[in-house]
């Protein structure tokens, strides 16, 4: 019998659940659903089962969505 590895079936569903988390962003605009979306996002790329690929992007749209839910750090610009 083929068991599936819990890690890795974990990992789909923190995908399965930002996609949907996005969808939501997109109908609401709602900053506590970007910051939900963040934080599944770093999630994602801190597991050790997603692609070094996959860890990449979500570590970059990592910081987007905390712009998008108001918790980035602001940057001084002069």
């Amino acid at each position: 019998m083929n068991v599936p590895d819990p890690q890795a079936s974990r990992l789909d569903t923190v995908l399965g659940a930002v996609l949907y988390l996005m969808t939501a962003y997109h109908r609401t605009r709602c900053p506590r659903i970007a910051a939900c979306v963040a934080a599944h996002l770093a999630c994602i790329a801190a597991h050790p089962h997603a692609t070094p690929t996959i860890r990449e992007v979500c570590s970059g749209m990592h910081e987007e969505w905390r712009g998008a839910a108001g918790t980035a750090p602001r940057r001084n610009v002069h």
